[in-house]
């Protein structure tokens, strides 16, 4: 159950939201994504150190979302291997090289634990990719998995 009052179960291409209620259930279709350079709907990384001057961290995923993609919201799905106080971001990037970031919170995610971030895009205007920032000095060395489903 998320902090919404709502039971999520979600498979390899679908997403069902069922209210903790009476109310009627609403499913939605969803697709995952794949990450940018990797071949693959999830990845895996360990938390290097923050970016210097001379070196980049690797904090940030990106998701592609195809031209001929259109959805209403993505929902990005980590879950620690080690916990520990996060770093998560969410950010939608768009073809006339802007983004919105959709979420930003450091939180404390515990080990084995799903964390659900959903962002919805513009209204006139879909994203190209879905781009997330999970890192964080107090879990360097750390361990996640992270995905993102693209809802319709």
């Amino acid at each position: 159950m998320n902090g919404l009052g709502r039971i999520v179960i979600a498979s390899a291409a679908v997403l069902v939201s069922l209210p903790h209620s009476t109310q009627p259930a609403h499913a939605q279709v969803c697709t995952p994504l794949e990450a940018v350079g990797a071949n693959a709907t999830t990845v895996e990384k360990a938390v290097s150190p923050p970016s210097t001057g001379v070196t980049r961290d690797n904090w940030h995923t990106d998701f592609a979302v195809y031209s001929d993609q259109s959805f209403s919201r993505y929902v990005a799905n980590i879950v620690p291997i080690n916990g520990g106080e996060y770093t998560v971001q969410m950010n939608l990037k768009y073809s006339d090289d802007t983004a919105d970031t959709v979420f930003e919170q450091v939180t404390r995610l515990p080990e084995g634990e799903t964390f659900t971030v959903t962002g919805t895009p513009r209204v006139s205007d879909g994203p190209y990719q879905v781009n997330l920032r999970v890192g964080g000095i107090p879990v360097i060395g750390n361990s996640y998995r992270v995905s993102v489903l693209g809802c319709r």
